[in-house]
């Protein structure tokens, strides 16, 4: 998270770019599901790819949490409710999937985080900017949740650390949190979406991810 903290800084408090196209203009490219960007680690350490890439260098191993055993250069994501649409104009992401429908809008009803200074509900002790994702599920490097009820899996998390993954909060702390949902752990063959009602470990996310906004339309 220091290198989140790093980019802020030198562009107005505004975080990565944080889309799901996989383009250049997300904060790291690739699509973990097409066997040439798994391995390219020049989508890591390019800054023409990587927008944290000035501040990491030529450290790529720095996006893949040890012990995944995959061939993919890259287990880690960013959640789809933290970082700026680059635009025009620039603006806080529009996070599609926090409704459970791709065409959520900010706000509408969830908060999304463009910049530090958004986030004060959750505040940054407890709003989470990465993690690691199961890679049998990795595509793009946003992590998408919805915050809806009936709890569904939309990307599935790591559970690499003894069923549990690690995560990094907005204030900069990193944990490692043990899941406690038997459901939690993606098979081959799992489809996102599939319902799993009354998940604490999805709502345990949810508390963490993102809050209504005030005045929001629902």
């Amino acid at each position: 998270m220091t290198k989140f903290h790093l980019d802020a800084g030198d562009f107005n408090d505004w975080l990565p770019p944080n889309l799901e196209d996989g383009s250049d203009a997300v904060w790291v490219r690739g699509y973990m599901n097409d066997p040439s960007d798994a391995t390219n680690t020049l989508y890591l350490t390019d800054p023409r790819y990587a927008k944290l890439a000035p501040y990491t260098g030529a450290a790529a191993k720095l996006y893949k949490c040890p012990s995944d055993r995959s061939r993919h250069v890259r287990t880690v994501s960013m959640s789809q409710a933290v970082g700026c649409n680059p635009g025009p104009p620039l603006r806080p992401v529009d996070g599609p999937w926090l409704d459970g429908t791709h065409h959520h809008l900010a706000r509408h009803p969830w908060r999304t985080y463009g910049r530090f200074s958004d986030m004060t509900g959750p505040t940054p002790s407890g709003l989470w900017v990465l993690t690691d994702e199961n890679a049998l599920g990795l595509n793009d490097a946003a992590f998408a949740l919805s915050m809806e009820t009936p709890t569904a899996w939309l990307d599935w998390p790591g559970t690499y650390h003894n069923f549990g993954c690690t995560l990094a909060f907005a204030d900069g702390h990193v944990e490692i949190h043990h899941w406690a949902d038997g459901r939690t752990r993606m098979a081959d063959g799992d489809d996102s979406g599939t319902l799993q009602p009354n998940n604490a470990d999805i709502t345990w996310l949810q508390q963490r991810t993102s809050a209504k906004a005030a005045g929001a339309q629902n």
